[in-house]
């Protein structure tokens, strides 16, 4: 953490922004510098300032302490951490339905990273570094199953490499609504909108995946689901576009309330490094 620190406002520097002058000097970046205004860690006239003030020479401005951006979040022992592989620098973990991959901010302390730096210190820095660090790839946190972290740089590199280039193989399970029958190879391009995604012609990512039904009921459906690629909430968006929303996705057109969408990341594999996850019980 960074101590709190006091400035005076020069008069070469009076009617500048705020959040401009914070970035200067600190050396962060403009966006870091609106965070810490929009998380009220800076104080003008001992209240907390707007990003867009206009500084008057001579007041002092206080930045309480503060994680820089490129700390790694706290570990979090408390946490329970289902190690399910582990080779190469790599460690996949069982992670469950309700948990981030990785927090979105130094407060937050129940998210995977937290349990994984808690039992492996040493990644703290790996990839991304951060509030990433270590991490590979992601599930959606409502998504429970297997999630992989690096335990250093080269290892990090590798799987990164490895899921760009397609050699991943992801295998899903989910439960939908309708009679899913048989396979089928299914391409679309999805495109974000706030907290989902939708099917566009043009523009957006390609979105591949083989879907294959395991038991095939007339209400409900259990399907296996092959990522060809990783696109964000790819397999629920898929899904509901072909009409078989998975069961308990009320984003995605569930008529279901669960305390989670039916969506579990089964196993995952690439050069030899392996890992699988039971469905949990809840699941059934």
């Amino acid at each position: 953490m960074e101590p709190e620190r006091r400035f005076a406002v020069a008069p070469a520097d009076a009617g500048a922004r705020l959040d401009q002058w914070l970035a200067r000097e600190l050396g962060l970046s403009r966006a870091y510098a609106r965070k810490l205004v929009a998380d009220e860690r800076v104080l003008l006239a001992g209240r907390p300032a707007a990003k867009g003030t206009a500084l008057r020479a001579g007041e002092e401005v206080v930045v309480l302490p503060y994680a820089r951006p490129e700390e790694p979040p706290a570990p979090n022992a408390d946490l329970e951490l289902r190690v399910v592989a582990s080779a190469g620098g790599l460690v996949a973990i069982d992670k469950p339905a309700g948990q981030a991959v990785h927090p979105l901010a130094h407060a937050e302390r129940d998210t995977a990273l937290n349990a994984f730096l808690a039992r492996f210190p040493a990644a703290a820095g790996v990839g991304e570094g951060g509030l990433r660090s270590g991490v590979v790839h992601r599930l959606d946190p409502g998504t429970s199953g297997v999630l992989v972290f690096a335990r250093d740089d080269a290892a990090w590199r590798a799987a990164r490499e490895a899921f760009r280039s397609g050699r991943v193989r992801k295998r899903y399970v989910a439960l939908v609504h309708g009679a899913f029958a048989g396979a089928r190879e299914v391409e679309l391009r999805l495109e974000s909108r706030g907290d989902h995604v939708r099917v566009v012609r043009d523009g957006g990512r390609r979105a591949a995946s083989q879907i294959r039904a395991l038991r095939t009921g007339e209400a409900e459906s259990l399907v296996e689901v092959e990522m060809r690629t990783g696109v964000r909430h790819q397999i629920r968006a898929t899904l509901a576009h072909l009409g078989f929303p998975v069961v308990g996705d009320r984003v995605y057109g569930s008529s279901v309330s669960l305390d989670r969408h039916w969506l579990h990341a089964e196993s995952l594999e690439w050069d030899g490094f392996a890992a699988r996850a039971a469905v949990p019980p809840e699941l059934g």
